[in-house]
């Protein structure tokens, strides 16, 4: 278990420029999901629907949320243990 978790690390933090793509996507998703919620809250008539559409914005907003954190986890704290394990 420790040895995949380190692999994963090694592998995370290894590439900075996917990591920044990966802050970027995350966030568009985020913003998409909100915008989701917005247009479920204003266009849409109360009834199961909008409910079905807000549920599915707020699930794609918080999708967003987790690959933003995975973006700016391998942008800093999984570098700085990739630079600290790495072997010369």
């Amino acid at each position: 278990m420790r040895d995949s978790i380190h692999k994963l690390a090694m592998k995370l933090g290894n590439n900075p420029r996917v990591a920044l793509i990966k802050m970027i996507q995350g966030g568009l998703i985020f913003v998409f999901g909100v915008l989701i919620l917005m247009v479920a809250d204003r266009v849409i008539a109360e009834s199961l629907a909008q409910e079905i559409m807000a549920l599915f914005g707020l699930i794609l907003a918080g999708c967003g949320v987790l690959w933003t954190l995975v973006g700016y986890l391998s942008m800093s704290i999984l570098r700085i243990y990739h630079m600290i394990k790495k072997k010369d």
